[in-house]
This record gives structure tokens, sequence and C-alpha cells, in this order.
């Protein structure tokens, strides 16, 4: 029974953390979101002290249900490893050196302010990645298959969704991340929670401590090593009858295993007449990764906490080299967010105007920046600050947006049609929102763009709508510092 209901919340959180990524309607979002914010590291690098001391306190009572039914790199791993045998598994000594400098890796990363790091080692943006970038383009084909098929009846309730790929380093990342995990999965079971996830190895800590978990009764065990080789987490060992609780995720397949009886998941306590085992024992292993996580954390700081058609359809055929990535409104600066994203592409998969996309190089690679090849940033949209769970980017109104400037328009005339063609050409100033270009000229001659940069927003539009090929006449600078205008 109890391994029933874990498979059931894991399923359905699995499953809402994949809709909420391919969700092309933006309507699940909303509700959905409150999944991604449950993440610990997330909701760490947001603030939410609730959030992570309730998830604490759930692996201090519990132990470690969080990467059983919460993690959805978790879960996604139970999915690929029940596709082989059973009772494949065998206990495996902790590898404590390995997961302690994986975790101060991981630490030192975030400190040091080095966003590649911890987004490539942190469980739900490695998931969120091989969502968007893996199963979304999947998910958009087969959306467009039934809205071809739904024009050829005669019914056009079903809209196309583009599908294009939203990075190469985010894909190469999710297809990389997709195959280690898969092979560890597949073959070793929760090796990847237990030895290189630095959630696990902290969740780890806390979980021998925990006040119900699963308890090994001796004397009624008859050695025949059935748990061991059902536990994924190759945490049993049944020779010595001791459970390893740092890596016991509390998948319960070892209670159902037991043909016995001699596993239970009950409140500890010790009694006279229980039969002394290594469990019972001071656990170095567990006091050095104790004393290691205290000495990691002491320097820890706070962690702060409808469309407009006017703009027609263009494809851009190469983006600008830009100085200066553009960073989502609401980020507030360039620093801040790389300080506080992870990399999951939540912002990528939600933004409805097609303009997030991953950073391909640079010490933010992986973090999203906007790029006008397809769209532009609309002054109504805020869809990316309602779903980031890790403070990123923080949430803001329309009024607020339109206030903001994340970046400005710089023009180059020497790519500029009315000086290559002598064209007249009004694209920039006609469908700038913020009404901040100008044309400017002799009368005898095709007038030329000129951006008031006090009022430009960057929000695009111009870069978007320009003619000029391979690379616009007109295209956007990041801002360092959002500023208002």
């Amino acid at each position: 029974m109890l391994r029933t209901i874990r498979v059931i919340l894991a399923t359905l959180c699995l499953a809402g953390i994949c809709l909420l990524f391919v969700d092309v309607s933006g309507e699940l979002s909303p509700s959905l979101a409150v999944l991604a914010r449950m993440q610990l590291v997330p909701a760490l690098l947001a603030g939410s002290l609730g959030v992570v001391a309730g998830l604490l306190a759930l692996t201090l009572v519990f132990g470690r249900v969080y990467c059983s039914v919460l993690c959805p790199l978790g879960v996604l791993q139970d999915v690929i490893a029940a596709r082989g045998k059973k009772y494949r598994f065998r206990y495996a000594p902790p590898r404590t050196g390995l997961r302690l400098f994986v975790l101060g890796t991981f630490v030192l990363a975030l400190l040091a302010g080095v966003p590649l790091v911890f987004a490539i080692l942190e469980p739900y943006s490695a998931f969120g990645r091989i969502a968007t970038d893996l199963l979304a383009p999947i998910w958009a084909t087969g959306s467009n298959a039934l809205a071809w098929a739904s024009e050829r009846a005669g019914n056009y309730d079903v809209a196309p969704t583009p599908v294009w790929q939203k990075g190469m380093a985010a894909l190469t990342a999710a297809t990389a991340t997709l195959a280690v995990i898969g092979v560890l999965a597949w073959r070793l079971g929760r090796t990847w929670c237990n030895t290189l996830c630095p959630v696990g190895t902290v969740l780890g800590l806390l979980s021998p401590l925990a006040l119900i978990r699963p308890r090994l009764d001796m004397a009624k065990c008859a050695n025949c090593g059935l748990c061991a080789r059902r536990c994924k987490a190759s945490c049993i060992d049944a020779t010595s009858g001791t459970i390893d609780g740092s890596r016991c995720v509390s998948c319960f397949n070892c209670i159902g295993a037991c043909r016995h009886s001699a596993i239970s998941y009950v409140p500890t306590r010790r009694k006279p007449t229980d039969r002394p085992t290594r469990a019972t024992q001071p656990d170095p292993v567990r006091r050095s990764m104790l004393a290691a996580a205290i000495g990691l954390a002491a320097p820890v700081p706070a962690l702060a906490r409808s469309r407009d058609k006017s703009v027609p359809a263009l494809v851009r055929k190469q983006g600008p080299e830009r100085q200066t990535p553009i960073t989502p409104p609401g980020s507030r600066s360039l620093r801040a967010f790389s300080a506080r994203c992870t990399g999951c592409q939540l912002c990528v998969s939600a933004c409805p105007n097609q303009v997030l996309k991953a950073f391909d190089i640079g010490s933010g690679m992986l973090q999203p920046t906007l790029a006008f090849e397809r769209g532009y940033c609309r002054v109504n949209c805020v869809q990316c600050s309602t779903v980031c769970p890790t403070g990123a980017i923080r949430p803001i109104s329309a009024a607020e947006k339109t206030a903001t400037q994340i970046g400005r328009a710089v023009v180059n005339l020497d790519r500029c049609i009315a000086t290559t063609d002598k064209v007249a050409c009004t694209a920039c100033a006609r469908n700038c929102p913020p009404r901040a270009i100008t044309l400017v000229g002799k009368d005898d001659e095709p007038k030329k763009p000129v951006v008031d940069a006090e009022r430009c927003n960057g929000c695009g539009a111009c870069e978007y709508v320009c003619p000029a090929r391979p690379l616009a006449a007109i295209h956007v600078e990041g801002n360092l510092e959002h500023r208002r205008i």
C-alpha cells in the first residue's frame, strides 16, 4: 500500500511538471507553477524559507520522500529503472568522499557566481532542460499533427505551434544528462541521486535522523537477500542487517519484496530487547558528512529574495552578436539574474512570444536570454515572471514592465536599406511600441532612424521587423542594470 501511494503521488507530480514545461497555451502555468516552487534549490534561491523548512521537516519525519515523490529527475530515474529486472540490484558501499566533493563544488559554484556548474548539477534544472529541449518539441509536433488533421476535417480549433530549438548548449546539456542518467538508472538504479546529486547529499545528512524510516527486524529475517536485490538505492546490506538511511529514498520496494515481513516502515525507537546491529551504533560516515556540511554552510550568506498583431511575421536569418545579453524583465540586473538562475528553462517554455532562448556561450551558458528572430517582448506579457521558481525573475506587472528598460536599440546605418538600397523604410519607427524611434533626413533622400535612448525599453520590436539581411540594421543591446524610464 505504501509503495502504491508513493507511485501515485510521484506520477501526479511528474505529469504536472511535464505539463508545466510543454503547455503552449499558458493556461496551466498558474496552477502547476507551485510544483516548481516546491523544489528545494529553487525555493532556497527564491528566499522561500517556509518551503525550505517544510521540505527539511518532511525529511526529518519521513526520510527522503522528496527524492521519490517531488523531485522530477528522481521520479524519471524510477521510470527508467522500472523497465529492467526487479531483482537486479545489490548493496554498494557509500561513496562519501565523492558525494562531499560534488556538494562542495556545487556550494562553491553558487557562492562564486559560476552558474554553469550549479545549473548542471541542480536536479530540477537538469530535468527542466530535458523537458524543454527534448520533450516539448515532441509534444509540439504531436499538437501540430492534430492541428493538421483537424484542419483537414474542417475544424480550426487546434492551432499549430512553432517548433524550434532554443539553444544548442541547452540541447547538448539535456541530451548528455538524459544519456548519463538513463544509463545509470537502467543499470544501477539511484546512483546519480546518491553520488552526484547535491540535493540528495544534503537530504542524506538528515534522513538518518528521520522519525519514520524502514527498519529491518533480524529476528524475522531469513537472509534471502530479496530486499537488497530490490533496493534501487543499493543501501541495504542483508549480510549485516543494516539500512543506510542517508541513501534510502523511501521508495518502499524492499517492504513489498520481503516475504517474511522483516522490514517495516515505522517510528524508530530502541527497545532493550532489540538485537544490536550496525544501524544502532554511531555512524562515522554520517558524522563526517555532517561535519563537512557544517563547514561548507558556515560562509554561506543569506540569500535575498492578448497579442499585438501589428508586427508582420518575419524570420530572422542571423542574430546579432550582442556585447551584453538581454535578461528578462523583472531580473533587475545581469549579475542578480546570473546569481539566482539555475537554467531550468521554464521561462523559455512559458514564453508565448518565442523570444527567450538559452545562452550558448560564456559563464551564463544555459541561462535564458532574449533574442528577436521570432518575435519581440510584448509590453503586456509577464508570463516569465509568474513561473520563475528561483526568484531570478521577480513578479512584475505589465505597467511596471512598460516603465522598465532592459536594453536599448542601436542603429547601424551601414546595414539600413535606406542607405544600402536608397529605399524608404518605416518598419522600425512604425512598429516601436514606446515610440522611441524617429526618422530624420533630407526631403530628397530616404529618411533614416534615430533612437531616443531615454524612451527605448529594449522590447526588440524594431529588430524583429527590420527587413535588412542577413543582420538587422537595428538591434538591442542589453543593460547590465535595468532602469526605469
